[in-house]
């Protein structure tokens, strides 16, 4: 695991990673993270999670992205993301000490965004991946989790082995706990929170103002709601809906079969500065001088 690869415009992992269709996995990734006993702990502990539990993704994800597409400085960056966690720390409710910089713990987080990446390029785009492109875009993901500076005894060499240990965390590792609860609650109210209260808020300059005027309405946010918490709920794996309680009929796999096939259909009437990341525009200006409308 230690041969480097470059990653860059070349690459599967930039042509996904800083995708603005992260949205429709990224509460997911949230919410599968919150159900690891460190991590949920780790919120209620060192946090405001209660008061604003999607403030916690925007903050983290320049950085995290970052340490995809910042070139050469992306190193530094996956540094200074793994340093913001050296002081969370303490206890769970057995006695068993926890802290964020546990290899284990600290991949079960990666491992949520690597699935997101995944899932979005099978899912959410026109792209149909091989067999090889899989493989080669989990190895990108590898190179991703090294910039953090981390032991890598913990990473599965291929993606069958990534895929069995992401099983066996679903089905072993992840329990209830108070911000689990508290974060499935909260996606099931019937308004979505106004997001562009948050100054880290991921939207673009040009959407901005609209953002700015529509998401504080409540009836927007009512409207928001539905949609939000079919892309959450289905992007979970059957497993961990059926351990959390989390009820998932017929009627909505078939909405969110819908909701996917529109998106993926519709992606490419949006216009180039809208689709990605500010992370990812600025690596492409930097890389190309331009932000690509396909890649």
């Amino acid at each position: 695991m230690s041969t480097r690869i470059a990653l860059g415009p070349q690459s599967l992992l930039w042509r996904w990673a800083g995708d603005m269709r992260i949205a429709f996995e990224g509460g997911t990734a949230g919410l599968m993270q919150t159900m690891h006993p460190a991590i949920g702990q780790g919120l209620m502990d060192h946090s405001n999670f209660f008061d604003d539990p999607v403030d916690r993704v925007f903050r983290s994800l320049p950085g995290i992205l970052g340490a995809v597409y910042d070139g050469p400085l992306a190193d530094q960056t996956g540094t200074r993301v793994r340093d913001f966690h050296r002081d969370i720390k303490g206890a769970l409710p057995s006695g068993e000490r926890y802290h964020a910089l546990s290899p284990d713990t600290y991949w079960w987080a990666h491992a949520t965004f690597q699935m997101m990446v995944h899932r979005l390029a099978e899912h959410w785009d026109t792209h149909r991946l091989n067999d090889a492109e899989r493989e080669q875009l989990y190895r990108e993901g590898c190179e991703w989790y090294r910039r953090y500076g981390m032991t890598e005894s913990v990473v599965p060499h291929t993606l069958a082995e990534f895929n069995r240990e992401y099983d066996r965390y679903c089905g072993e590792v992840l329990q209830p706990n108070p911000a689990s609860d508290y974060l499935i609650e909260f996606i099931q109210r019937p308004a979505i929170p106004d997001m562009s209260a948050s100054p880290d808020y991921p939207t673009h300059p040009l959407l901005k103002p609209l953002t700015d005027r529509l998401l504080p309405s409540l009836p927007v946010r009512a409207a928001l709601a539905p949609p939000m918490r079919l892309v959450i709920f289905g992007g979970l794996p059957p497993i961990v809906r059926e351990r959390f309680g989390i009820r998932w009929r017929r009627v909505d796999e078939r909405a969110y079969r819908s909701v996917r096939a529109t998106v993926r259909q519709g992606w490419r009437t949006v216009p180039a500065p809208l689709r990605w990341h500010q992370a990812a525009r600025r690596g492409w200006l930097r890389e190309l001088g331009r932000v690509p409308r396909a890649v």
